[in-house]
């Protein structure tokens, strides 16, 4: 209507009179004006929309990021963590607040320091429909936009984050640059009214050249640039706005253009931050999942096959515990470099996806007719590459994966399927003794329920006390005498029956729960053997120690504490370490070992001969002696390949001035050939077989070599 109507104005004052031209010129001045401010206030109200859209859009943007990031964090109350992360959105433009509230809509952090309102429930206007949303929820206020999204895991909803972005810098921009353009018009048409003096033909001549400038170099321009807008607010970016123009519409345009591009900046670093994971600039979890969905569709059907590579890092909560979250961050950065360098080639024609899940998980997806061989080779690949060691500052580490692989669509038809077979078969890879692969089978889904099951119940056995500590003797084979026992745990559950080691502890060091079975063991032991020295003096005990109980810091002092808590002599507790334990942080294993020694306690190194035995480890480890593992005892009668390794570690022990025991000894002639070879002690089912606390004071004092078990 604007655009008719000037036009027509312009053609009819050609054919006016010069009495009428004046009345005309005045109309037309006045149309001028009115389609200035009709221009103006389009392009302020699409400049407003569109800068509340994007402003709206990174809100939500930003709160869903905030929601994912701080799942674990308000999970397990970690109020650091929650504030460090509030504290950097609110490092951000235009954020006014972060609030992050539970699912109460009580105040758990704010980003600040004290956190005043800490437990409060929120009051101000909007916080109702906040409180009461179960999704991503944008409001307006009269300063502010506020954008919420809810906290969830699972089906548990935890609370949720809100995040006020101002709009003050919006609308200071947008009446700065009406401003602006009000001006310019201003000036553009003030032209006019100084020609009016020229006369009736040079204010003729000026009308028409007017109108002709008018109809090309603004009406123009001005409906190319609102359509430039309404492109923008469809969030569309790709073309370019510009103009060679030296004038204000020119100006007006490059503003335009250079605000646009100020939004498609916004846009992708918002994106970036939704889809990317900040600290290995890998595709997250949200990403890699529109990418998964985005290849099934393409292959369903298709005959293409598509493998998902789930990978875990062995171990890697020991780095962080042990050497910092630093530290752990540039193993997890030079972890994704290496799963770059090792997966993708050049040669190959379609690169797989790498993503982070998040903390030490890993997923590579591989694509093509062949996906099973694919992934099979790149697993390798991976695993091959681990073999360097990690040099994070001084330090030399050896970082192992468990990787578990599935298969669209043998396995699975939808992403979310592909990942829990994916994350299933990577734990079949942990308890198949870490750093190799396991590939995806049906058995896998019954075992890990099966296994969730055996996890809830070992802790309800832990937290109940129904479980048990049982002790083998251990017998000097210069005599017989009974000399110490080690403490076995041992588990009955009453649906299960009884549980063997062997199934139960590789679910605990999984699960975390191995830190809380030591202790309890430790305890246990400590207390028994302080009871039993009004029986049998001088009687020891040994405890098996876990590689993550050696990492933590604070060993030494529990010890000493449980020590002092039973009135226990160090001398008298035996503790047992496996090489495994020994061989991830060298460093940190022997450091831990010398502080142990300074307690009085003494250190065995168990199982020795099963992993990399050498001079060397026993030489720097500084233990008080080694135990054979039962496997070169079981065929020492017949084969001399084991009787001479059994031998080796004897005489390599005693040079060292360390003494041996000899485990699974079951048979008589096995018990004479080893004191004939100079073994210190002994211990198996031919002297006893594991007992109570109570009978182990009432067993024989010594046994005799020709009837076992004697009553002296």
């Amino acid at each position: 209507m604007m655009r008719i109507g000037l036009r027509a104005k312009f053609v009819l004052s050609l054919l006016a009179t010069t009495l009428l031209w004046l009345a005309i010129l005045v109309m037309g001045w006045r149309s001028a004006t009115q389609a200035m401010d009709d221009v103006l206030l389009q392009n302020e109200l699409a400049s407003r929309d569109q800068g509340r859209a994007a402003l709206a859009d990174r809100g939500v943007q930003l709160a869903a990021f905030l929601a994912e990031t701080l799942t674990n964090p308000v999970y397990y109350t970690d109020l650091l963590t929650v504030r460090e992360v509030a504290r950097s959105a609110l490092d951000q433009p235009d954020v006014d607040y972060v609030l992050v509230y539970d699912n109460q809509g009580r105040l758990i952090h704010d980003g600040t320091g004290d956190i005043p309102r800490f437990g409060q429930v929120m009051d101000d206007a909007l916080a109702p429909a906040v409180i009461a949303a179960d999704a991503p929820l944008v409001q307006w206020g009269e300063r502010q936009i506020d954008a919420s999204s809810p906290i969830e895991i699972g089906d548990l909803h935890l609370g949720g984050v809100r995040v006020g972005l101002s709009l003050a810098r919006t609308e200071g921009a947008l009446a700065i640059e009406k401003a602006g353009a009000r001006e310019r018009f201003r000036v553009a048409f003030s032209g006019p009214a100084h020609m009016l003096v020229l006369g009736f033909l040079a204010l003729l001549l000026w009308v028409v050249l007017a109108g002709w400038l008018v109809a090309r170099g603004l009406v123009r321009p001005i409906r190319h640039l609102a359509a430039q807008a309404r492109e923008i607010e469809r969030g569309r970016f790709e073309r370019h706005i510009g103009s060679h123009r030296g004038d204000e519409l020119g100006e007006l345009i490059r503003a335009f253009g250079r605000m646009s591009e100020a939004v498609r900046r916004h846009h992708h670093d918002i994106r970036k931050l939704a889809y990317h994971d900040s600290l290995t600039g890998l595709p997250n979890r949200l990403m890699l999942r529109e990418l998964l969905d985005e290849a099934i569709a393409e292959f369903r059907g298709s005959g293409m096959g598509l493998a998902l590579l789930f990978i875990d890092m062995d171990d890697f909560k020991r780095i962080n515990d042990t050497l910092g979250h630093d530290a752990g961050d540039e193993v997890l950065v030079e972890f994704a470099s290496r799963l770059k360098r090792t997966l993708i080639t050049p040669e190959s024609p379609v690169q797989p996806v790498i993503a982070r899940l998040g903390g030490d998980e890993f997923v590579a997806v591989v694509t093509g007719i062949d996906a099973r061989r694919k992934s099979e080779y790149a697993a390798t690949a991976l695993l091959e590459s681990l073999k360097q060691p990690f040099l994070i500052g001084d330090r030399s580490l050896l970082v192992g994966a468990s990787i578990g692989i599935t298969v669209f669509p043998d396995d699975a038809h939808t992403s979310k399927l592909l990942l829990k077979h994916g994350d299933l078969a990577m734990y079949q890879a942990k308890q198949r003794g870490k750093n190799c692969y396991r590939f995806f089978a049906g058995h896998l889904t019954e075992a890990a329920e099966e296994r969730l099951g055996l996890e809830h119940d070992l802790r309800e056995a832990l937290e109940q006390g129904r479980l048990e500590v049982a002790y083998q003797p251990i017998h000097a084979l210069r005599d017989g005498v009974l000399v110490g026992a080690e403490a076995l745990l041992r588990w009955t559950d009453q649906r299960r029956g009884s549980v063997p080691p062997s199934i139960f502890v590789p679910v605990a060091e999984a699960c975390g729960l191995i830190d809380a079975l030591g202790e309890w063991v430790l305890d246990r032991a400590c207390r028994d053997a302080a009871q039993w020295q009004v029986q049998r003096p001088g009687l020891s005990v040994a405890v098996n120690l876990s590689g993550r109980q050696l990492q933590r810091g604070d060993l030494g002092h529990r010890i000493s504490a449980i020590l002092d808590k039973h009135q226990l002599s160090p001398h008298l507790l035996h503790l047992e370490l496996t090489e495994s334990s020994l061989l991830h942080d060298e460093q940190t294993a022997f450091e831990a070992l010398s502080k142990l020694r300074e307690t009085g306690v003494r250190v065995w190194l168990d199982d020795f001969g099963t992993g990399f035995s050498g001079l060397s480890h026993l030489r720097r480890a500084r233990v008080d002696g080694v135990k054979i593992d039962r496997s070169f005892i079981t065929d020492i009668l017949s084969d001399p390949e084991d009787l001479a390794l059994a031998s080796a570690i004897i005489a390599m022990a005693h040079s060292l001035g360390m003494q041996v025991i000899a485990e699974g000894v079951e048979v008589e002639a096995q018990y004479q050939l080893l004191r004939a070879r100079g073994c210190d002690q002994a211990q198996g089912f031919w002297m006893s077989i594991a007992v109570s606390p109570e009978r182990l004071v009432q067993q024989p004092s010594r046994v005799r070599a020709d009837s076992g078990a004697d009553s002296e």
